[in-house]
């Protein structure tokens, strides 16, 4: 009666085959552990990480940051008004 599922030549092609992709990995430990890191960098961006929406006053209350909305302004030209036909041909 077998003591196992697998004869003994199938744990030594195992074996063998886990050494094999063992060795293999350690060459790819660098580029794996760079593009993890650049993927964490995107994923969280280090100028998010120390920033806050709401500011501490000195009495201790918070309050948001907000921003203000610019207002825009028309500043007269002195080009001609387009009706009339250029200066110089």
């Amino acid at each position: 009666m077998k003591s196992g599922r697998f004869s003994i030549a199938t744990y030594i092609i195992f074996g063998l085959a886990l050494i094999g992709l063992v060795s293999r990995a350690t060459q790819y430990i660098i580029p794996i552990v760079v593009f993890g890191v650049i993927f964490l960098l995107f994923k969280f961006p280090p100028n998010k990480w120390g920033k806050s929406k709401t500011t501490t006053t000195r009495s201790g209350r918070t309050k948001e940051k907000r921003t203000r909305d610019a207002t825009f302004r028309v500043i007269n030209g002195s080009k001609g008004s387009s009706d009339e036909p250029p200066k110089y041909h």
